[in-house]
């Protein structure tokens, strides 16, 4: 049976969709002022990027759920489940095990070679670092293998996606919308339920590269950055060349990221028979 969603996915977006439409017009340069809006402009692009694509809810994570709710037949809305159970699975998954290399790379930085003088304890941030990333690495892992669990169990059930479409939506499951007509919506708490694993194993990467920086430079601190004639020591040398390597790589990551991001307007959506 041919998808029906084509018609009522522009509507439905064009309502609930997150991703706000950017503005565009031709404005006159104006050196400072408009070097500082591109600024500005780009700062908060980054900030929504961090904090909802990573985070929090952005259109790629909240749209789905809001077609499977509302699609026009019980035929198009099972298929739709169905498709988001299963990305939902092997992306548990994935993030599963992603977390438990992580877990074990950050169990091991006790045997890392130190950079710090023998028989110093390294200072507490580098260790508060290291153990809350593997803290975050493990409630990744329980989590992802908790809604694995659970997901497989309510697939077993016979009314299994009616069951994940109601367990998706919010309570009171319908409301209406300028009177016109009914649509479910997704509960924000049940959607942030399901990011939980991303959200921990991203924190505990971020975790993990602070505790590395700290060490880094607590090394320096401890014995100096260089020598008497001006000469770098080894640690001011792995100091300079472990942060120039750290900022390149978050700088790329992130403009990476940023190309991504950008989710088409439905003017720029190419439609297909």
């Amino acid at each position: 049976m041919a998808m029906h969603t084509g018609a009522e996915a522009r509507p439905l977006l064009a309502r609930f969709s997150t991703v706000e439409p950017r503005e565009t017009g031709n404005k006159a340069p104006n050196d400072t002022s408009s070097f500082a809006s591109n600024l500005t402009n780009h700062l908060t692009q980054a900030l929504h990027f961090l904090f909802t694509g990573v985070f929090a809810l952005d259109s790629t994570t909240y749209d789905p759920i809001l077609l499977m709710l509302n699609a026009s037949t019980r035929s198009d809305r099972d298929t739709l489940t169905e498709r988001w159970r299963d990305h939902k699975l092997a992306e548990m998954n994935f993030v599963g095990i992603v977390a438990a290399l992580l877990a074990g790379c950050l169990t091991s930085t006790g045997s890392w070679p130190s950079l710090l003088p023998a028989d110093t304890t390294s200072p507490w941030p580098i260790r508060t670092s290291f153990l809350t990333g593997l803290l975050l690495a493990l409630a990744s892992i329980l989590s992802a293998a908790n809604l694995t669990i659970r997901l497989h169990r309510l697939s077993s059930h016979r009314d299994a996606l009616p069951l994940i479409r109601c367990l998706m939506a919010r309570r009171p499951p319908w409301g209406r919308v300028g009177g016109e007509e009914e649509l479910r919506t997704p509960g924000t708490f049940a959607v942030y339920t399901w990011q939980m694993p991303v959200m921990f194993l991203t924190a505990s990467v971020v975790c993990m590269i602070v505790g590395m920086c700290a060490l880094v430079w607590a090394s320096v601190g401890e014995q100096g950055f260089s020598n008497v004639d001006g000469s770098l020591k080894g640690n001011g040398k792995v100091a300079i060349t472990f942060t120039t390597v750290t900022v390149t790589v978050v700088v790329v990551f992130f403009a990476g990221q940023m190309s991504l991001y950008h989710m088409p307007k439905k003017s720029e959506l190419v439609e297909e028979d």
